[in-house]
């Protein structure tokens, strides 16, 4: 009945590493989870409680040995994204003092687009009607991030 338990093991912890590396939607993990257990069980059963520590310890030890052993793969280097974005949040502060100001849009609003307010470029909207391209716009509601204008003269 050991090597079952040792087959068992290996291939519960396999599947758990298969699912930190590969995208899905967790069959690998849930099934890897399973085969731990149910192992972790048999010895438990067959062997005791001081086999079943030893044997979680060292699940837990090879589990680390592996991804160890991965970070350092270029395996895990072409699976895994390590870029980062360094962008920051929205400043609401750029808003303020803009109702009632007026200037030209840059796109054409469908019904969202740009505009540009004293040399500065807004990402606008219009009340659901379509505004080309270079005409003056005011505005006339700003609601957190969202600036919403009129074509004047309408």
């Amino acid at each position: 009945m050991f090597p079952w338990i040792v087959i068992l093991s290996l291939l519960g912890i396999l599947l758990m590493f298969a699912e930190l590396l590969m995208p899905g939607f967790g069959l690998f993990g849930i099934v890897g989870i399973t085969l731990l257990v149910g192992s972790t069980m048999l010895v438990a059963k067959l062997y005791g409680t001081i086999a079943f520590l030893v044997m979680f310890v060292a699940l837990i030890i090879v589990f680390v040995i592996l991804v160890i052993v991965a970070r350092k793969s270029r395996f895990y280097h072409k699976v895994v994204l390590e870029d980062k974005q360094d962008t920051q949040d929205f400043d609401e502060t750029r808003l303020v003092g803009l109702i009632g100001k007026k200037g030209i849009t840059c796109t054409t609003l469908r019904p969202y687009g740009t505009a540009e307010f004293d040399g500065m470029q807004v990402d606008v909207t219009s009340f659901g009607d379509f505004v080309d391209r270079g005409q003056t716009v005011e505005v006339v509601q700003i609601t957190g991030k969202s600036v919403t204008v009129k074509v004047v003269g309408s």
